[in-house]
């Protein structure tokens, strides 16, 4: 089950969404602390919603841009989010 976190989580992927960044310039980007956003950051990660490319700077991937689109669909009690992403995700490829 996908677990976000409102709305870090969204604020985090926007801020990815205008180029790759560190995890420390976001959080300061998004006025929240840096271990709350590495934290977040790594559960992204584990969704496949945003890539660590080395020396922590992440993007944001395909993935992540569809579920920025559709966040506003996040509801915390299903994975009605998680089988938007992985149906328009399949569709693309």
């Amino acid at each position: 089950m996908m677990l976000l976190q409102l709305p870090t989580d969204r604020l985090i992927l926007e801020e990815l969404q205008d180029g790759r960044n560190l995890g420390a310039n976001i959080a300061d980007e998004i006025d929240r602390h840096k271990k709350t956003v590495t934290k977040r950051l790594n559960q992204l990660e584990d969704y496949d919603l945003v890539r660590n490319i080395g020396r922590g700077v992440y993007e944001i991937t395909s993935r992540g841009e569809i579920a920025l689109d559709h966040i506003d669909q996040y509801d915390r009690e299903s994975d009605q989010l998680k089988a938007i992403i992985d149906a328009e995700f399949e569709s693309t490829e």
